[in-house]
């Protein structure tokens, strides 16, 4: 049986351990509020940074290969949320943009994006300027 919590600082081991496993080698483990999937260990993630009052950046949202499609990804986007107000944003690839609209998300150009969430797709490698050729990001606002 799959559940879902709010991650305390006791689950970011079993956090780092989900990550590796993916070979997701970017997870941002030491900001923000994270929101795990267990089943016995974890197996979905979803992330929630405050770059600013009421202005968030959703990350690392990933659900375990053997997971997926058994609506732990929505359970995750949904728990998250729910757990707070303002403004959310992120970057995807094409490939995600049906699941992210299914939460009202959008697409804006980076360029209106706030100057925290800028701020931080550049801290992160995940600004316009800072990717492979070929590679794209879509950048999405909700609420």
């Amino acid at each position: 049986m799959t559940f879902i919590t709010r991650g305390t600082r006791h689950d970011k081991a079993d956090r780092e351990e989900f990550f590796s496993n993916s070979d997701w080698s970017d997870a941002i483990l030491d900001k923000g509020v994270a929101f795990i999937a267990r089943d016995g260990r974890v197996v979905g993630n979803v992330t929630l940074i405050e770059v600013e009052p009421n202005v968030l950046v959703v990350e690392d949202v990933l659900v375990a290969d053997t997971h997926r499609e058994q609506g732990i990804g929505r359970g995750l986007m949904q728990a998250a949320m729910n757990s707070r107000g303002g403004t959310l944003y992120l970057c995807c690839h094409p490939e995600r943009l049906t699941f992210y609209s299914y939460f009202g998300f959008a697409e804006v150009p980076f360029e209106d994006l706030p100057d925290t969430v800028q701020a931080f797709m550049r801290d992160t490698n995940a600004a316009p300027d800072q990717l492979e050729p070929g590679h794209v990001h879509h950048y999405l606002k909700a609420r």
